[in-house]
């Protein structure tokens, strides 16, 4: 994960920002920090910076990079596959060779299979080109005035107006040739109602010129109604109470089963290269060989879980296990914040007739997961990582770091998943209940993207009741152009100030490909017949059975804010935050 900044500016309108971003650029890149200025023009000035957070490559690659005919490229991101991948060296130089060498700018960029936001300057044209990858798993936030200044950058700072986070919905370009800072936008797919209404909202503020798009395909399937034979399979099951016994019965059809094995395989391969592909140091050896040169791997937990005990973090450790040397623990993280309104206090926990006040529904699955998988797996050490969090330290936190990193975004959902994220992914906390523990993984696997996939959250069964299954066909079609502002963004802003990477195998290119060409009811059926715990995400309920997650397979979904208790359910999410203005 790395932090790239570009400010464009008229030579006397540097009023570029950098001291109030800076130091979070550097927590994004802690490996190196760099800063390169060029003039575009005679008019016009370009700063570009970067902290790395070397990920790929047989050595750390400083950013930003220049190439012999003066291309600048900043690039926070990871070719996990396709045909601009390398084995071997750093995927930053492997692109911007790629980049160099290209007739179609635009074509290249759409070639990179991974998570990533870029920027970047071609000298023989003077265009800028910036963009996010189309789910939006990189943060990019943008900031333009006319005849002034263009600021493009991974976090901002609240001190910073009117800064807004750019659209994943595909590459913009700024013509550096005209001071007036005129803005293109080429999108990802051919606009459908969504994206006009995303691109119409971003007109109010940049006056953008909307171009072809740059790949021929749509995003959204045709939607589809089922016929009888379609969901016979699903309503003839005669006792839905044991629900064990229904996802067995169900693994007993062909066609379930090899959708089942069709998932497992790719989610495979998508956790394979998310943990392997990385420097074989931890956190703290990383720091020794980069000042000492000292080669000499380390054996210390490297790939950490942002675990709920859920149904989604569970089956990624599950399948994790198969790919983490034997040698090397695994973190599990879990993060609770203190009860509101608790009397009992904190130097009772040790007590067994006390409830602690830290004992949040997400930890106590979290426990429950957390003995199936040593059940499961025995030979391998988990690091149960307990983050608990009091009132005091969220108030603290949230006001003097993580409004920072949250915004520009404001609303008290907002303020709930990111503080939740920040304390998860700090990793600070206490190793099964007693000994002090700071986590030295570098990668977070996180289960982002799950929910939209396979239909799990609350508002699906509700479309579904409403509206019946072409809505709820609609519905899912659209969560992955709304997952990037509702989530990701934020999320990689919160995770990366900490010096670690968030890397989300659900939403690997080949596992979104392959299931959104399911039907809706091949993903999920939230119907009266299947409650929660059963009809949500069953696709994914029915791969936690097969690889031997039975009591995981049955957990109802419960939402990250309120399983950590860090949200009070009374609140209107959407209200803006007091902590966050």
């Amino acid at each position: 994960m790395c932090g790239i900044f570009c400010y464009i500016y008229h030579s006397n309108q540097n009023d570029d920002k950098w001291s109030l971003i800076k130091d979070n650029i550097s927590k994004r890149g802690p490996d190196s920090l760099n800063i390169y200025c060029h003039e575009l023009n005679k008019q016009l000035t370009g700063k570009f910076a970067a902290g790395v957070l070397w990920m790929q490559g047989p050595e750390p690659q400083v950013q930003p990079c220049v190439d012999d005919e003066g291309n600048i490229l900043l690039w926070n991101g990871d070719i996990f596959s396709g045909p601009l991948k390398s084995e071997n060296d750093s995927d930053t130089l492997t692109l911007l060779n790629h980049l160099k060498l290209s007739k179609n700018i635009l074509e290249t960029i759409s070639l990179i299979e991974g998570p990533f936001s870029l920027i970047y300057y071609q000298k023989s044209t003077n265009l800028l080109y910036f963009g996010r990858d189309f789910i939006g798993r990189h943060s990019l936030l943008i900031k333009i005035v006319e005849n002034k200044f263009v600021m493009l950058t991974s976090i901002a700072n609240n001190n910073i107006d009117d800064i807004i986070e750019l659209p994943a919905c595909g590459i913009f370009v700024v013509d550096c040739n005209n001071s007036n800072f005129e803005l293109s936008c080429y999108p990802w797919y051919k606009l459908n109602q969504y994206s006009l209404k995303v691109l119409n909202n971003l007109n109010s503020s940049l006056n953008i010129k909307v171009k072809e798009s740059i790949l021929s395909s749509e995003l959204i399937e045709n939607v589809v109604e089922p016929i009888p034979e379609d969901l016979s399979h699903l309503q003839d099951i005669s006792d839905i109470t044991n629900i064990q016994k229904t996802m067995s019965e169900l693994l007993q059809n062909p066609d379930i089963y090899d959708r089942v094995v069709k998932l497992w395989k790719l989610l495979k391969k998508s956790i394979e290269i998310r943990i392997k592909l990385k420097p074989e140091y931890c956190k703290n050896c990383i720091k020794k060989y980069l000042v000492d040169k000292v080669n000499k791997k380390c054996s210390h937990a490297k790939i950490g879980i942002l675990f709920s005990g859920g149904l989604d973090s569970t089956i990624l450790a599950a399948i994790a296990n198969e790919y983490v040397p034997a040698n090397e623990s695994i973190d599990l993280i879990n993060v609770a914040f203190e009860k509101k309104f608790n009397s009992i206090g904190a130097k009772n926990n040790k007590s067994n007739n006390v409830i602690s006040i830290f004992d949040v529904p997400d930890r106590k699955t979290g426990r429950q997961a957390l003995n199936e998988l040593q059940k499961l797996f025995p030979l391998r050490t988990w690091n149960f990582i307990e983050i608990n969090v009091s009132r005091k330290e969220l108030e603290d936190c949230c006001k003097e770091i993580i409004c920072h990193l949250i915004y520009p975004l404001k609303t008290i959902l907002d303020e709930s998943l990111g503080c939740a994220v920040w304390f998860a992914s700090r990793g600070v906390g206490l190793l099964s209940g007693c000994k002090p523990y700071e986590s030295s993984c570098r990668i977070l696997l996180l289960g982002m993207g799950a929910d939209e996939l396979f239909g799990g959250y609350t508002r699906h069964r509700t479309t579904l009741r409403r509206h019946g299954w072409k809505a709820l066909s609609e519905e899912l079609n659209m969560e992955l152009f709304r997952i990037s502002e509702r989530n990701l963004g934020r999320d990689d802003r919160v995770i990366s100030n900490h010096g670690r990477q968030s890397r989300l195998p659900y939403l690997d290119e080949n596992v979104i490909q392959y299931v959104k060409n399911l039907k809706p009811w091949e993903r999920c059926y939230p119907t009266e017949k299947m409650p929660p715990g059963l009809g949500d995400k069953l696709l994914l309920r029915l791969l936690a059975f097969k690889i031997g997650l039975h009591e995981t397979a049955s957990f109802p979904k419960r939402a990250f804010q309120f399983g950590s208790r860090i949200a009070n359910s009374k609140q209107n999410a959407n209200d803006i935050s007091n902590w966050l203005q």
